[in-house]
């Protein structure tokens, strides 16, 4: 399929009757996850101190304790870093659309190891790698989306080919679009092609 204007009306009609932030996390972006950025590969507990806050305040890290997914985590620092020194920190100036799964695909796959489920679902692995690369990585939400993907990979291949099936010009006016409903002037690192294809699966799942 592609993404529409319709829906990405409606999804930001639904994202305007919530309480997250207006302005579609721009300055969030440049004012919160900067400061959790990854840097040399250097994944260890000073980093982990800064970073769970922003996954539990997102709900990702529920039904898990903290001292759980510290032990998980901490296991694969070493492991993490190697994922993203190889697959991640080089594609970091690059986005969802030039980027196939098999490319990058070793860091969410350790990503998933960090909370194993009952159910499996890929909305915790989404929101961790979103954090810390947002361009290439989109999030996928359980009750704005539905979420009936029960892996990341699957989620993300279904994100990109919305992406890729879409017209130029139908892409251009839904930057555009999105553009002024930011309201302010857009973070430069603002990952535009992600958050559209979450807004406008929000609206083709909204009814």
């Amino acid at each position: 399929m592609s993404l529409t204007i319709e829906h990405l009306t409606k999804g930001i009609r639904y994202w305007r009757t919530t309480d997250w932030p207006q302005d579609f996390h721009n300055s969030y972006y440049e004012r919160v996850l900067s400061g959790v950025r990854v840097t040399n590969g250097a994944f260890d507990l000073q980093w982990w101190s800064r970073f769970y806050p922003i996954l539990r305040d997102w709900r990702a890290t529920r039904p898990a304790s903290r001292m759980f997914l510290t032990t998980r985590v901490q296991e694969r620092f070493q492991q993490l870093g190697g994922a993203w020194s190889s697959v991640i920190a080089p594609n970091l100036s690059r986005d969802i659309e030039t980027l196939e799964w098999k490319h990058i695909a070793a860091f969410p796959l350790l990503v998933t190891e960090i909370k194993p489920l009952k159910y499996p679902s890929p909305v915790f692995t989404s929101k961790f790698c979103h954090f810390l690369a947002p361009r290439i990585f989109p999030v996928v939400d359980n009750k704005a989306m539905g979420n009936p993907f029960t892996s990341y990979e699957a989620y993300f291949t279904l994100a990109r080919q919305e992406w890729l099936g879409t017209e130029n010009a139908t892409r251009e006016e839904l930057i555009a679009r999105l553009s002024r409903e930011i309201g302010a002037p857009v973070f430069s690192e603002f990952p535009t092609k992600c958050k559209l294809i979450e807004l406008c699966l929000i609206g083709r799942y909204i009814r």
